[in-house]
């Protein structure tokens, strides 16, 4: 009996190392796809522009892109404007997100103000 149950724990054990060493081969062959994704811009940077005068937002997928932008000719001292940014795209078009998963597109905009500017946030 104890022979039989030795073996039984034998098999069990053998099953059970190679179903882990299988888990862990697999998650060290898959995880450099997921940890491809690069950093948001203003999460990487501490200045949005670089020493070559790009912006940084010109490294990821929107690089190409046409924008259009409308903001004011001028503005007077203490008054509150606006600044739209449009950026066409397919918004069907979806991206890989770290998980995996297709996901929406990461849009956004950068907007550098001039000294002595500053922006209202919309609560």
């Amino acid at each position: 009996m104890k022979r039989n149950l030795f073996s039984i724990l034998t098999k069990k054990g053998a099953q059970l190392l190679a179903v882990l060493s299988l888990f862990l081969a697999s998650s060290l062959a898959f995880s450099a796809s997921v940890q491809a994704y690069p950093v948001f811009a203003q999460q990487a940077y501490e200045n949005p522009r670089e020493a070559t005068g790009q912006i940084v937002c010109a490294n990821c997928h929107l690089a190409q892109k046409p924008t259009e932008v409308e903001v004011p000719q001028s503005v007077l001292p203490d008054t509150v404007f606006e600044a739209v940014v449009k950026v066409p795209y397919d918004a069907d078009a979806q991206q890989i997100l770290g998980n995996g998963d297709k996901g929406p597109l990461n849009v956004g905009a950068l907007l550098m103000l001039p000294e002595g500017l500053s922006w209202l946030l919309k609560i």
